[in-house]
């Protein structure tokens, strides 16, 4: 597109170069075909196929760009999805958004389709507090973490803490005093969370790391990822 500007008393035709829209490109998907979602995926994941897209608020990474803290509802009609992949990203959801974004999950998800969601275990977590182990390798990362960044000498509850509410690392795009974890969970609460979604009580299961019911998700640990560390992480899936 042309547009003509005055500047220092000339008139100049300049030619504007529209971005194209991450929103625009959602219009052409065709929603017949194996839609996939990731949420959250990080700087790592490498898409299996072109029928994955990723959920996220970086537009570096984000094909669906979405700010939980503001959020109300998936760019998608219903039952357009086959499968919703998150890992180590819910946590980070506010306690008041998390219901929300687990409805509209149910919702774009197709008859069938399966939802595989990884969490920090906040269980396993709270067992280790309680055994006092300085040595749980969470723990220890913590600790070193909030000592080089915020030359703080960690005690072992502000290291279980961060399981619940942590600060966030993302500055530029959440602003500053923000947090990142915000939200935590076990399996029991997880199910009942799952529930009010829509999913029946017995298609909501535990499993393990790289243990699912689905070969969609077959790209799990082959890249650096927090899904990696099963000793802290809940494995779950529901199916629609």
């Amino acid at each position: 597109m042309r547009k003509k500007i005055e500047l220092f008393g000339f008139g100049l035709s300049v030619e504007i170069s529209k971005k194209k829209s991450k929103k625009k490109e959602l219009a052409n998907i065709d929603y017949q075909k194996a839609i996939k979602l990731n949420f959250g995926p990080g700087p790592n994941w490498k898409k299996p196929d072109n029928d994955w897209y990723s959920v996220d608020i970086d537009p570096e990474i984000g094909d669906i760009i979405v700010d939980f803290q503001s959020f109300e509802q998936l760019p998608l009609p219903d039952n357009c999805v086959s499968c919703v992949y998150g890992s180590h990203v819910f946590e980070h959801i506010s306690i008041y958004k998390s219901q929300t974004v687990f409805n509209e999950i149910y919702r774009v998800l197709k008859k069938d389709g399966i939802f595989r969601i990884i969490l920090p275990d906040a269980e396993k977590s709270i067992k280790e507090y309680i055994n006092r182990n300085s040595d749980f390798e969470l723990f220890k990362r913590r600790k070193e973490r909030a000592m080089k960044n915020y030359k703080q000498n960690y005690t072992l509850f502000e290291c279980l803490k961060e399981d619940f509410l942590s600060r966030s690392g993302q500055v530029s795009l959440l602003g500053e005093n923000t947090l990142a974890h915000q939200n935590a969970w076990d399996f029991e609460a997880l199910q009942a969370n799952l529930q009010s979604a829509g999913f029946l009580s017995e298609k909501i299961t535990k499993t393990g790391f790289q243990n699912s019911q689905s070969n969609y998700f077959s790209f799990e640990g082959t890249y650096p990822s927090e899904a990696n560390e099963d000793y802290r992480s809940l494995y779950a899936e529901a199916v629609k």
